[in-house]
């Protein structure tokens, strides 16, 4: 299976297409997964749309981030402040 998905994305080496040809006209279930799997991720590029984040909401979610990080900062030097004035 690993082997079927490298040669259909592209990442196998030419030794490895070439011993995956050679054993898959040998392996009836080699061909019928491979068959299967070029379908699905053929179906999977044309079904899936691309589109860009509108700039409006990534600024939105950065802004969340840095506000949680600031709250985050708050509690931290409470926490520190607490065990400052606190341990005995």
């Amino acid at each position: 299976m690993k082997m079927i998905q490298a040669v259909l994305d592209g990442s196998a080496s030419a030794e490895e297409v070439e011993h995956f040809k050679q054993n898959m006209d040998a392996c009836m279930p080699c061909i019928e997964t491979y068959k299967l799997e070029k379908c699905v991720k053929e179906a999977m590029q044309v079904k899936v749309e691309k589109k860009c984040c509108p700039e409006k909401l990534v600024l939105d979610i950065k802004a969340k981030i840095g506000l949680t990080l600031l709250l985050l900062g708050f509690i931290a030097i409470e926490v520190k402040l607490y065990h400052i004035f606190f341990s005995c």
